[in-house]
């Protein structure tokens, strides 16, 4: 009989377990903005209810720009994010503001503690992974960017890429900070037993955003330091979207990389071996669009040709990117269902 982490660590070693390695995640927008308790309950609840092989911790999304000063309206969501009142950063002056800031007061303090308590809380041997943006997709945060949509194209008339342009010292001097504060959060992260990081690589790397060279300049260097910051927990390298370009990540010292292979101009999951190290296991599995619109036989199909296509490449199973809010309980029954054969 396999442990959920036994599991887990057979895949990343390259070797076939008895099954794939299975979870998925959402936001809980009534509980994540109380306080470390509540929002760790409700991870520990969506653990201990589908009974996932590993937790993927899904803090709010605006717990960067707290830090460094943002304001939000808890009481009015848009989607899953709260609406931005005031972003820490509305012009190139107001880059002097983000400073090195402790890794465990404030919003990463709070974050801490409620992996502290979903560790301690889990009553099997899950791996638990927190989520982590990467630094340049934190200072597009809190340039009050709106998100890159994950299947729409992404436009570069905002104001992160404005200010690569016309400040790029004071960006990367800004990067340096963001990098230096979350490195020390890194740290603590690590000293409370976490498992590993969801790193959200987001979508700073599709072809429609960044070009190579600014993904080069902006991107890849704060990335490198992070994973060294995030030694020895283990990397889970996020990127979003269509035309993201996972081949960027394929030699990054990394675990783990999901992508969505249902986006457009983003390869097939089963391609990983023809490009992926051989170090670094291929996750993802299932188009995330399908949950949250009564389709649960269309799950059930996409996860069983998933597992048909990946019989002989270890992987882990996921789907493309974060669930519905109305995501039914029927649907998840019916991926985890199929998930297991």
């Amino acid at each position: 009989m396999w442990t959920k982490k036994e599991r887990l660590l057979a895949v990343l070693n390259g070797e076939l377990a008895d099954r794939p390695p299975v979870s998925a995640w959402r936001h809980f927008i009534e509980t994540e903005h109380d306080g470390a308790e509540l929002f760790a309950k409700s991870m520990l609840d969506w653990h201990t209810t589908y009974d996932w092989d590993y937790v993927k911790l899904q803090p709010r999304a605006s717990y960067y720009e707290e830090a460094w000063g943002g304001q939000f309206d808890f009481g009015n969501y848009e989607g899953v994010l709260p609406r931005c009142v005031k972003g820490p950063v509305g012009c190139a002056e107001d880059l002097e503001k983000i400073t090195v800031l402790p890794g465990d007061q404030g919003p990463f303090g709070e974050q801490i503690q409620a992996v502290k308590l979903v560790c301690q809380g889990l009553t099997d041997d899950a791996p638990v992974f927190q989520t982590m943006m990467c630094p340049t997709s934190i200072l597009q945060k809190l340039c009050a960017v709106n998100p890159i949509g994950r299947y729409r194209a992404a436009s570069r008339e905002d104001l992160m890429v404005t200010l690569m342009k016309q400040q790029p010292e004071l960006v990367h001097r800004t990067l340096r900070n963001i990098t230096a504060t979350m490195a020390a959060y890194s740290r603590c992260l690590i000293d409370n037993g976490l498992f590993g990081v969801f790193y959200g690589a987001t979508g700073l790397s599709r072809s429609t955003y960044l070009t190579k060279e600014e993904w080069e300049e902006f991107v890849k260097p704060y990335d490198l330091e992070m994973m060294d910051a995030l030694k020895p927990c283990r990397i889970m390298v996020h990127a979003c979207g269509l035309e993201v370009n996972p081949e960027y990540f394929a030699h990054y010292p990394i675990d783990i990389l999901h992508w969505p292979e249902s986006a457009i101009g983003n390869p097939a999951l089963d391609s990983a071996p023809q490009w992926l190290d051989a170090s670094i296991t291929p996750m993802g599995g299932c188009d995330e669009r399908l949950f949250g619109q009564h389709k649960a036989q269309e799950i059930a199909a996409a996860t069983r040709n998933t597992l048909k296509r990946m019989k002989e490449i270890p992987f882990v199973l996921a789907p493309d990117c974060s669930l519905a809010l109305n995501t039914y309980d029927d649907e998840l029954r019916a991926f985890i269902q199929a998930s297991r054969g």
